[in-house]
């Protein structure tokens, strides 16, 4: 049985699918949940979140246990939704896999930034500090980390934060070049953090690219920025949308489907250190 004890989750049994894959299943209380939902992440967890007013109804045992009837009600649940999480587990298999293996490898020796053509080198050192740090130097690529490099966690948050910055710096020139190489006038160009489409276009011209696109190919981010360009000529995804979409230089139906598994290029570090 996978358990998450603390005051937010439930833990329950393990999900099996049909062909012997096994998810793990969380529970999570959100003050912003209006209702049951449920949702599969790359790390293999099922994760069900449930509206923060339940949260005493199905609260947990003093032994962080929950009781019979909260477990077989929440099991239920996600019994009824089988289909859906089997064509899900299916679908996302290659990127499961791909967080699997680069999960494997640890805290990363390098920081690899496609889109900027940059290789930066990490140095870890130990110090008395509780917390941790990343100091860059520009002019070398290097960067180093520093304070309880013990905790990965931290380590990995620390990483989080240099990349974040990093994207904001290097993201908005190369949208910005390709909208004017395009004659595209977007009232914005900024860099955000989202959990699922790469980028948005705003009723009112505002773009905004999510900051993972800084581990992507130059291609792959330039299909990013022209998707969102194009809807700035049709917000919805119309056929004439897509006819403006591949009307651009380098854009294509191949291209515009290799985005969608983007999630591989993300190295697991990451995507552990934004939960």
């Amino acid at each position: 049985m996978s358990s998450v004890r603390d005051s937010s989750s439930l833990p329950l049994p393990d999900f099996i699918c049909e062909d012997g894959t096994r998810l793990s299943v969380r529970v999570r209380f959100s003050p912003k949940a209006r209702r049951w939902r449920l949702s599969l992440g790359f790390q293999g967890t099922l994760e069900l979140v449930l509206p923060e007013r339940q949260r005493r109804r199905y609260s947990l045992s003093g032994e962080g246990i929950p009781s019979v009837r909260t477990e077989r009600e929440l099991t239920a649940f996600v019994e009824e939704r089988r289909l859906w999480i089997q064509r899900a587990a299916r679908r996302t298999r290659a990127q499961r896999e791909s967080y699997a293996e680069s999960k494997t490898a640890g805290l990363p020796t390098h920081l690899d930034f496609p889109l900027a053509r940059e290789l930066w080198l990490l140095e870890y050192q130990q110090t008395e500090s509780d917390t941790v740090t990343a100091r860059a130097r520009a002019s070398t690529q290097t960067l180093r980390i520093f304070g309880a490099v013990g905790n990965e966690q931290l380590c990995c948050h620390a990483l989080v934060r240099f990349t974040t910055r990093h994207a904001k710096e290097v993201i908005p020139p190369f949208a910005w070049e390709i909208a004017h190489e395009v004659g595209a006038k977007p009232q914005s160009i900024t860099v955000n953090n989202r959990k699922s489409a790469w980028g948005l276009c705003t009723a009112a011209g505002d773009i905004k690219i999510d900051r993972r696109v800084l581990f992507f190919p130059e291609d792959m981010a330039r299909q990013i920025v022209l998707h969102e360009l194009a809807h700035l000529r049709h917000m919805d995804h119309s056929q004439r949308f897509y006819d403006a979409l591949f009307s651009y230089n380098d854009s294509s139906k191949e291209a515009e489907h290799s985005v969608k598994q983007g999630i591989r290029f993300v190295p697991a570090w990451f995507i552990d250190g934004v939960r």
